[in-house]
């Protein structure tokens, strides 16, 4: 199985969030979203 490894920068307060999935797109939907306790 693939992972992915990403960091995120906040563009609110310049916060970098580090971390892995194996499927980036749904992930990234999440931070998005707030469905993700350290990015909202």
């Amino acid at each position: 199985m693939t992972y992915f490894v990403y960091i995120l920068t906040s563009l609110k307060d310049s916060k970098r969030y580090i971390g892995m999935t194996s499927d980036l797109n749904r992930r990234l939907k999440e931070h998005n979203s707030g469905k993700v306790k350290s990015t909202k």
